[in-house]
């Protein structure tokens, strides 16, 4: 049977999919997908929403017989794929596949672990560590996905699988253990389905966490170039550094003295980090990290000494298998040693930065200070500013065929900046026909040329439009900001103001947040990033989306300004060919809040005067899916007619 004809209206998935209608671009992706994966060929497709990828990929997928992994960028996505989609596929086609989900390793309980600190007390240490146990007697998996709580992150370090503490075919509990029977699974699985940390973690750690695969399909290949960089950083910071001192304590009697030399080394390290203001700045701005880092080296290369010297005699638990012993000394040098050669990373491209004598287009390496979201303590970061080259090398010409698909990938009409940014030469191309009608269903409303996010007064100026936009929509929007500080700033003008429920993000949790959105009238919620993707809110609870400005990465970002300092080195503008693009990405994933179904309307706002202003705003905007423009709120017309007042 052809492709076209599984997806026809007579087909196996009409059959088994009730309501299914099916979507040409579903059908074009699919074909496309197929013959990547007959031909060996890698395939860049935008899909948006209504398209259907989660179908078009998976359809030449099981039908290949081939070894697939698929990966993804989220949670909600993954399983999705594992509990409806792929059974409906399988069901559908009417053939047999294995199909294994595949977390990291610090998602799984330590059975090992587990028996020993049980063990070694009559009772838990917490009421938090109790409940622990409690599901550690009776859990089938050993995943953390079950606990219907969360616990403490120390908690759970002690218990769970961690590569820093796991002697493998040592262990007493290695033909049991939960971590290894599923990587077990998955080397038998015919699809694997994993998140974007791990499948980068795998490239970047040469092979050795997947199993071998055929084909790799990356779904919310968006942010493929994020995780590529991830998963080559290296982090030395006070929690890092307190995690491997814990596992060696797990291990060994470590003296005191190592504590208190390393511990007062991390709280220097703070006080000099905390020294520039920011929340990310390039290790060069600070003259004191470069004086401090010699002394931490020293700090950690007498750690080290100490392992190799008392490896055996300092055991917590001796071990009549020396083997073992080895195997854990090997752990624990591991560790110290990454650190080591995080500083002398660190430490590398700092003087790189600082001296000058390597253009900028040719260092591997920028090193940047951060500040955590979690517990606001700095932390000193070393990534190359470009993971162009390690992806070719890696990934695409070792993997037949690669699939990229995501509902915003190009810039216009062109996969341009994608392939630039993530190394991609040879590969066939495929926009999909959206099936929304947004000239229809959508309205663009851009503020006046003259009001200029920088301007001081755009809080001021931007919240009476805010207040129409709301009004003319009862509600029902989300209102988008590039930072937290704006985000602040608009609400405190319009809170007296706005008549609608209206919560900010970090009021609640972010999937009680949405929730609380969904099952509300006249829902008003006030967000940053974490809000410009992967929500899904169908149907006309959601009618607008107010985004504040054009957005630009900030240049101000040490990874931002490397790349574009290496664009400029090579006699290009850092402006037209990095920001622009990246600023399009990102809108068409603002806009992409908007329509999820074909009975969906509603308004973008854009509140950024520069898109009609500036020269550049024409590109940006373009490249948006095609809604009506309107340039007063009175041209909404009759679209919300039918929308009771909530007054």
């Amino acid at each position: 049977m052809q492709i076209d004809e599984t997806f026809g209206p007579q087909g196996p998935i009409a059959k088994t999919l009730a309501g299914f209608e099916a979507r040409p671009g579903q059908v074009q992706m699919a074909q496309l997908i197929e013959r990547g994966i007959l031909e060996n060929v890698h395939t860049l497709v935008e899909a948006g929403t209504g398209v259907g990828k989660s179908l078009a990929y998976l359809v030449p997928a099981l039908r290949s017989g081939k070894k697939v992994v698929i990966s993804t960028g989220t949670i909600a996505l993954q399983e999705q794929l594992v509990r409806k989609d792929i059974p409906l596929v399988v069901n559908a086609l009417g053939i047999s596949a294995r199909v294994e989900l595949l977390k990291g390793r610090n998602h799984y309980l330590c059975r090992q672990k587990y028996e020993k600190m049980s063990a070694e007390r009559l009772v838990a240490p917490s009421a938090a560590m109790e409940k622990l146990w409690l599901w550690a007697d009776r859990t089938e998996t050993g995943d953390r996905a079950e606990l219907t709580f969360t616990p403490r992150g120390d908690d759970w370090e002690s218990l769970d699988a961690d590569a820093d503490d796991c002697v493998g075919e040592f262990c007493s509990r290695f033909a049991d253990c939960h971590f290894f029977k599923r990587r077990d699974a998955a080397r038998f699985a015919d699809i694997v389905v994993v998140n974007h940390a791990l499948f980068f973690l795998d490239l970047a750690a040469g092979g050795t966490l997947l199993p071998s695969y055929d084909v790799a399909i990356l779904d919310e290949a968006h942010q493929c170039e994020k995780y590529a960089t991830a998963a080559l950083t290296a982090s030395l910071s006070a929690g890092g550094v307190g995690r491997m001192m814990r596992k060696l304590h797990r291990t060994y009697t470590v003296p005191a003295s190592h504590d208190a030399e390393i511990d007062e080394a991390m709280r220097r390290l703070q006080m000099v980090l905390a020294r520039v203001p920011g929340e990310r700045y390039p290790v060069a701005a600070n003259d004191e990290i470069l004086e401090l880092l010699p002394s931490i080296r020293e700090s950690f290369y007498r750690l080290e000494n100490w392992v190799h010297g008392n490896w055996m005699t300092a055991l917590r638990r001796p071990s009549d298998n020396e083997a073992e012993s080895e195997r854990r000394r090997d752990l624990a040098l591991r560790a110290v040693t990454a650190h080591i050669a995080t500083v002398d990373r660190i430490e590398s491209a700092a003087e790189q930065a600082t001296s000058g004598a390597v253009p900028a287009d040719e260092r591997d390496t920028i090193a940047w200070v951060e500040r955590g979201d979690r517990d606001a303590r700095y932390e000193l970061n070393a990534a190359p500013f470009e993971v162009a080259e390690f992806l070719r090398t890696h990934l695409f010409a070792r993997t037949p065929s690669v699939v990229l698909t995501s509902a915003t990938l190009a810039e216009g009409r062109s996969f341009a900046f994608l392939r630039e940014m993530l190394g991609i030469e040879a590969a066939q191309e495929l926009i999909a026909p959206s099936p929304f009608d947004y000239a229809v269903q959508a309205r663009l409303y851009i503020a006046p040329g003259n009001l200029n996010p920088k301007d001081r007064d755009f809080a001021k100026r931007a919240a009476p439009i805010i207040e129409e936009c709301l009004d003319r929509t009862s509600g029902r929007a989300f209102v988008l900001f590039t930072s937290y500080a704006r985000l602040r700033e608009v609400h405190a003008i319009l809170a007296e103001r706005l008549t609608f429920p209206t919560k900010l993000q970090g009021d609640l949790p972010r999937t009680a947040l949405l929730d609380w959105f969904r099952s509300t009238k006249n829902a008003v919620l006030f967000g940053t990033g974490t809000f410009w993707e992967g929500i899904d809110v169908v149907g006309d609870q959601l009618s607008c989306v107010i985004i504040d400005r054009l957005p630009f990465p900030s240049p101000a970002d040490p990874l931002v300004a490397a790349r574009i300092a290496a664009l400029e080195a090579r006699g290009r503008s850092g402006f037209e060919a990095y920001m622009i693009p990246s600023a399009i990405v990102r809108l068409k994933q603002g806009f992409g809040r908007l329509i999820r179904s074909k009975s969906d309307r509603g308004l973008i706002a854009l509140l950024d005067g520069r898109a009609l202003s500036m020269r550049y705003g024409a590109t940006i905007v373009d490249a948006l899916p095609p809604a009506t423009r309107i340039a007063e709120l009175d041209g909404l017309g009759a679209l919300w007619d039918d929308v009771p007042s909530n007054v």
